[in-house]
């Protein structure tokens, strides 16, 4: 806890340390910049700066910066090493290491199909199938059965039409 502060004045978060990678800026005009190894060197317009931290690694031409680094996209999630783990033992493992495998992965698990038919659920309906599956002692797959059986009554047994 925190010296001198009421327990409840405080509420816990989880939280971990921000990622930190490099980062590069483009020069729009001409500068003199310190490295972080003692040497200044000279950016023209274009050319980049690589920062670590508060520390400027290089001064990279247009064309070196191309060879040498590669550009990344803005991150909207981030998953632990840990939160990989979970999510590979129910998606399996290896489907945590490249987003569009995730959504994949993600999506079959979520898809029912019924021979080619895919029934599209929203995550508050699955939800609802998998509290529905457990009130009455059942798995989701059992619960889906149950519906799949329901509808083979009525076409084949109660002459739906």
């Amino acid at each position: 806890m925190i010296a001198h502060a009421p327990a409840a004045a405080l509420t816990r978060v989880a939280v971990r340390p921000a990622a930190k990678g490099l980062q590069a800026y483009a020069f729009t005009a001409p500068a003199d910049i310190l490295l972080v190894d003692g040497r200044t060197a000279h950016a023209e317009p274009g050319d980049y700066a690589v920062i670590n931290g508060v520390h400027t690694l290089d001064v990279l031409s247009p064309a070196r910066f191309r060879l040498e680094y590669d550009l990344v996209a803005p991150i909207g999630v981030v998953l632990s090493p840990a939160d990989c783990a979970r999510l590979e033992q129910t998606l399996g493992v290896g489907n945590t290491q490249i987003p569009t495998v995730l959504v994949q992965a993600v999506e079959r698990l979520a898809a029912i199909h019924i021979g080619d038919v895919r029934l599209e659920f929203t995550p508050g309906q699955l939800s609802e199938i998998a509290y529905r599956a457990t009130k009455r002692g059942h798995t989701i797959e059992q619960e889906i059965r149950l519906v799949v059986d329901r509808i083979r009554d009525e076409i084949f047994y109660r002459g739906g039409s």
